[in-house]
Protein backbone atom coordinates (compact mmCIF):
# COMPACT_ATOMS: atom_id res chain seq x y z
CA UNK A 1 0.00 0.00 0.00
CA UNK A 2 2.41 2.59 1.04
CA UNK A 3 4.51 1.67 -2.58
CA UNK A 4 0.85 2.51 -4.41
CA UNK A 5 0.49 5.79 -2.22
CA UNK A 6 4.30 6.72 -3.08
CA UNK A 7 4.27 6.29 -6.58
CA UNK A 8 0.79 7.92 -7.22
CA UNK A 9 2.52 10.93 -5.33
CA UNK A 10 5.74 10.99 -7.44
CA UNK A 11 3.32 10.90 -10.71
CA UNK A 12 1.50 14.15 -9.55
CA UNK A 13 4.59 15.98 -8.37
CA UNK A 14 6.03 16.41 -12.29
CA UNK A 15 2.62 18.16 -13.03
CA UNK A 16 2.56 20.51 -10.61
CA UNK A 17 5.89 21.23 -11.41
CA UNK A 18 5.21 22.31 -15.21
CA UNK A 19 2.00 24.33 -14.04
CA UNK A 20 3.02 27.91 -15.03
CA UNK A 21 2.06 30.86 -12.67
CA UNK A 22 -0.54 33.12 -13.91
CA UNK A 23 0.96 35.62 -15.99
CA UNK A 24 -0.74 39.19 -17.22
CA UNK A 25 0.67 40.66 -20.72
CA UNK A 26 -0.54 44.20 -21.46
CA UNK A 27 0.90 46.11 -24.48
CA UNK A 28 1.56 49.43 -24.38
CA UNK A 29 -1.61 50.44 -26.66
CA UNK A 30 -5.03 48.53 -26.22
CA UNK A 31 -8.50 49.17 -27.53
CA UNK A 32 -11.71 48.56 -25.67
CA UNK A 33 -15.37 49.01 -26.52
CA UNK A 34 -17.80 49.09 -23.79
CA UNK A 35 -17.96 52.48 -21.33
CA UNK A 36 -16.00 50.65 -18.40
CA UNK A 37 -13.39 47.99 -19.58
CA UNK A 38 -12.21 44.87 -17.45
CA UNK A 39 -8.54 43.37 -17.11
CA UNK A 40 -9.46 40.76 -19.58
CA UNK A 41 -10.02 43.32 -22.29
CA UNK A 42 -6.93 44.44 -22.32
CA UNK A 43 -4.44 41.84 -21.13
CA UNK A 44 -3.25 38.71 -22.00
CA UNK A 45 -3.56 35.78 -19.32
CA UNK A 46 -2.20 32.90 -19.28
CA UNK A 47 -0.73 29.98 -16.92
CA UNK A 48 -2.60 28.71 -13.93
CA UNK A 49 -6.16 27.37 -13.93
CA UNK A 50 -9.49 28.36 -15.69
CA UNK A 51 -11.45 29.51 -12.54
CA UNK A 52 -8.30 31.85 -11.69
CA UNK A 53 -7.96 33.52 -15.10
CA UNK A 54 -11.52 33.75 -15.56
CA UNK A 55 -11.76 35.63 -11.81
CA UNK A 56 -8.76 37.59 -13.16
CA UNK A 57 -10.31 38.55 -16.29
CA UNK A 58 -13.79 39.80 -14.82
CA UNK A 59 -11.73 42.53 -12.24
CA UNK A 60 -13.11 46.02 -13.79
CA UNK A 61 -10.37 48.56 -14.43
CA UNK A 62 -11.77 51.68 -14.74
CA UNK A 63 -14.11 53.87 -17.18
CA UNK A 64 -13.22 54.05 -20.58
CA UNK A 65 -12.42 56.97 -22.25
CA UNK A 66 -15.04 58.83 -24.79
CA UNK A 67 -15.25 57.07 -28.18
CA UNK A 68 -12.74 57.68 -30.43
CA UNK A 69 -10.54 59.34 -27.23
CA UNK A 70 -7.72 58.18 -25.34
CA UNK A 71 -7.19 57.92 -21.84
CA UNK A 72 -3.90 56.39 -19.82
CA UNK A 73 -3.69 53.77 -17.44
CA UNK A 74 -0.62 52.70 -15.14
CA UNK A 75 1.06 50.01 -13.89
CA UNK A 76 0.16 51.33 -10.12
CA UNK A 77 -3.33 51.24 -11.02
CA UNK A 78 -3.35 48.01 -12.08
CA UNK A 79 -1.82 46.82 -8.69
CA UNK A 80 -4.19 48.73 -6.48
CA UNK A 81 -7.55 46.86 -8.34
CA UNK A 82 -5.72 43.69 -8.02
CA UNK A 83 -5.63 44.18 -3.69
CA UNK A 84 -8.90 45.30 -3.97
CA UNK A 85 -9.77 42.04 -5.25
CA UNK A 86 -7.82 39.93 -3.33
CA UNK A 87 -5.17 38.86 -5.43
CA UNK A 88 -2.09 39.57 -4.31
CA UNK A 89 0.06 40.87 -7.28
CA UNK A 90 3.52 38.63 -5.88
CA UNK A 91 1.77 35.79 -6.54
CA UNK A 92 1.47 36.94 -10.54
CA UNK A 93 3.63 37.70 -13.20
CA UNK A 94 2.63 41.32 -14.88
CA UNK A 95 4.07 42.04 -18.06
CA UNK A 96 3.28 45.69 -18.95
CA UNK A 97 4.88 49.39 -19.54
CA UNK A 98 4.57 52.01 -16.64
CA UNK A 99 1.62 52.98 -18.47
CA UNK A 100 -0.77 52.26 -20.83
CA UNK A 101 -2.96 54.31 -23.79
CA UNK A 102 -6.19 53.27 -23.41
CA UNK A 103 -8.24 53.69 -26.83
CA UNK A 104 -11.99 53.87 -26.95
CA UNK A 105 -13.10 52.15 -29.88
CA UNK A 106 -15.51 54.04 -32.73
CA UNK A 107 -17.83 54.77 -35.77
CA UNK A 108 -17.20 57.98 -37.56
CA UNK A 109 -20.52 59.71 -38.30
CA UNK A 110 -19.81 61.91 -41.09
CA UNK A 111 -22.41 65.38 -41.61
CA UNK A 112 -23.88 64.47 -44.77
CA UNK A 113 -25.49 61.40 -43.30
CA UNK A 114 -27.07 63.87 -40.85
CA UNK A 115 -27.89 66.03 -43.52
CA UNK A 116 -29.47 63.99 -45.83
CA UNK A 117 -31.73 62.13 -42.66
CA UNK A 118 -32.92 65.39 -41.95
CA UNK A 119 -34.01 66.37 -45.60
CA UNK A 120 -35.36 63.12 -45.94
CA UNK A 121 -38.12 63.24 -42.50
CA UNK A 122 -39.09 66.94 -42.62
CA UNK A 123 -40.16 65.78 -46.64
CA UNK A 124 -41.94 62.87 -45.05
CA UNK A 125 -43.47 64.66 -42.15
CA UNK A 126 -44.16 67.85 -43.18
CA UNK A 127 -44.34 67.64 -47.11
CA UNK A 128 -41.73 70.41 -47.04
CA UNK A 129 -39.12 69.49 -49.74
CA UNK A 130 -35.40 71.28 -48.78
CA UNK A 131 -33.56 69.50 -51.41
CA UNK A 132 -32.97 72.72 -52.88
CA UNK A 133 -32.04 74.95 -49.46
CA UNK A 134 -29.09 75.36 -47.66
CA UNK A 135 -27.71 74.40 -44.51
CA UNK A 136 -26.42 77.18 -42.54
CA UNK A 137 -24.49 74.97 -39.43
CA UNK A 138 -23.35 72.09 -41.09
CA UNK A 139 -21.68 69.77 -38.25
CA UNK A 140 -18.79 68.42 -37.53
CA UNK A 141 -17.59 64.67 -38.00
CA UNK A 142 -18.76 62.80 -34.55
CA UNK A 143 -17.89 59.63 -32.69
CA UNK A 144 -20.21 56.92 -31.89
CA UNK A 145 -19.71 54.00 -29.91
CA UNK A 146 -20.00 50.93 -31.81
CA UNK A 147 -23.27 49.66 -32.71
CA UNK A 148 -26.34 50.36 -35.03
CA UNK A 149 -26.92 53.57 -35.31
CA UNK A 150 -30.79 54.76 -34.56
CA UNK A 151 -31.62 58.35 -36.09
CA UNK A 152 -34.76 60.10 -34.79
CA UNK A 153 -35.88 63.59 -35.23
CA UNK A 154 -37.36 65.20 -31.88
CA UNK A 155 -39.89 67.76 -31.64
CA UNK A 156 -41.75 69.06 -34.87
CA UNK A 157 -39.52 70.76 -37.26
CA UNK A 158 -40.14 74.59 -37.34
CA UNK A 159 -40.50 75.92 -40.99
CA UNK A 160 -41.10 78.67 -42.33
CA UNK A 161 -41.25 80.33 -45.68
CA UNK A 162 -37.68 80.91 -45.39
CA UNK A 163 -36.35 79.40 -42.99
CA UNK A 164 -36.63 75.30 -41.37
CA UNK A 165 -34.77 74.35 -37.97
CA UNK A 166 -34.81 69.88 -37.46
CA UNK A 167 -33.54 68.06 -34.03
CA UNK A 168 -31.91 65.22 -34.98
CA UNK A 169 -30.34 62.66 -32.13
CA UNK A 170 -28.59 59.53 -33.08
CA UNK A 171 -28.97 56.43 -30.98
CA UNK A 172 -26.74 53.63 -30.08
CA UNK A 173 -27.99 50.64 -28.12
CA UNK A 174 -31.24 52.61 -27.60
CA UNK A 175 -29.42 55.51 -25.75
CA UNK A 176 -28.74 59.14 -27.47
CA UNK A 177 -25.29 59.58 -27.90
CA UNK A 178 -25.51 62.53 -29.96
CA UNK A 179 -27.81 65.47 -30.71
CA UNK A 180 -27.79 67.94 -33.57
CA UNK A 181 -29.68 71.36 -33.79
CA UNK A 182 -29.60 71.70 -38.14
CA UNK A 183 -31.35 75.28 -39.31
CA UNK A 184 -31.87 75.65 -43.14
CA UNK A 185 -32.43 78.54 -45.40
CA UNK A 186 -34.01 79.15 -48.41
CA UNK A 187 -32.16 79.54 -51.35
CA UNK A 188 -31.83 83.69 -52.34
CA UNK A 189 -33.90 84.07 -55.52
CA UNK A 190 -34.45 87.77 -57.53
CA UNK A 191 -37.48 88.96 -56.32
CA UNK A 192 -40.32 89.42 -58.27
CA UNK A 193 -43.27 92.02 -57.64
CA UNK A 194 -46.83 90.57 -58.52
CA UNK A 195 -48.15 93.00 -56.65
CA UNK A 196 -47.66 97.07 -56.94
CA UNK A 197 -49.05 100.44 -54.91
CA UNK A 198 -52.11 100.99 -55.95
CA UNK A 199 -53.57 98.41 -57.44
CA UNK A 200 -56.89 96.61 -56.79
CA UNK A 201 -56.71 93.27 -55.34
CA UNK A 202 -59.11 90.41 -54.55
CA UNK A 203 -59.29 90.03 -50.72
CA UNK A 204 -59.82 86.59 -48.85
CA UNK A 205 -60.91 87.02 -45.55
CA UNK A 206 -60.67 83.88 -43.61
CA UNK A 207 -61.73 83.49 -40.23
CA UNK A 208 -62.01 79.67 -39.36
CA UNK A 209 -64.29 78.25 -41.92
CA UNK A 210 -65.66 81.34 -42.84
CA UNK A 211 -63.84 83.02 -45.77
CA UNK A 212 -65.02 86.46 -47.02
CA UNK A 213 -63.98 87.71 -50.56
CA UNK A 214 -63.81 91.91 -51.28
CA UNK A 215 -61.86 94.21 -53.21
CA UNK A 216 -58.65 96.54 -51.80
CA UNK A 217 -56.29 98.23 -52.46
CA UNK A 218 -52.70 97.87 -52.30
CA UNK A 219 -50.65 100.17 -50.18
CA UNK A 220 -46.97 98.69 -51.08
CA UNK A 221 -45.53 96.91 -53.71
CA UNK A 222 -44.45 93.21 -52.76
CA UNK A 223 -43.37 89.64 -54.04
CA UNK A 224 -45.50 86.45 -54.01
CA UNK A 225 -45.73 85.18 -49.76
CA UNK A 226 -44.73 88.75 -48.38
CA UNK A 227 -47.36 90.25 -46.63
CA UNK A 228 -48.25 94.41 -47.30
CA UNK A 229 -50.68 96.41 -46.09
CA UNK A 230 -54.09 96.66 -48.20
CA UNK A 231 -56.86 99.10 -47.78
CA UNK A 232 -60.60 97.72 -47.51
CA UNK A 233 -62.73 100.59 -48.99
CA UNK A 234 -65.87 99.25 -47.97
CA UNK A 235 -64.40 99.15 -43.71
CA UNK A 236 -62.39 101.79 -44.49
CA UNK A 237 -59.40 99.88 -42.93
CA UNK A 238 -56.67 98.70 -43.60
CA UNK A 239 -55.49 95.19 -42.95
CA UNK A 240 -51.94 93.42 -43.28
CA UNK A 241 -52.36 90.34 -45.88
CA UNK A 242 -50.15 88.39 -47.75
CA UNK A 243 -49.76 88.02 -51.12
CA UNK A 244 -51.01 84.37 -52.49
CA UNK A 245 -50.23 85.61 -56.80
CA UNK A 246 -50.79 88.25 -58.90
CA UNK A 247 -53.95 90.20 -57.56
CA UNK A 248 -55.08 88.18 -55.10
CA UNK A 249 -54.01 88.50 -51.44
CA UNK A 250 -55.15 86.72 -48.33
CA UNK A 251 -55.93 88.20 -44.50
CA UNK A 252 -56.26 85.50 -41.74
CA UNK A 253 -57.84 86.80 -38.84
Amino acid sequence: MFAVLLGCLLGMAPTRLMEEPLRIQIAPTVEVRSERFRLGEIAQISGGAEPERAQLAEIELGASPLPGQTRLFTRHQLLIRLRQHRVPPESLQIEMPDTVRVVRMAQSVQPNAVEQFARQQVLALTGHNLSEWILENPPRPSALPEGEVEWQVVNTPRLSTTTAVVEVVAKVGGQVRSQYVLRFRAPTRARQLVVRTGDTVQVFIRSEAVVLEVRGQARASGAEGEVIPVFIAETQRTLRARILETGRVEVTL
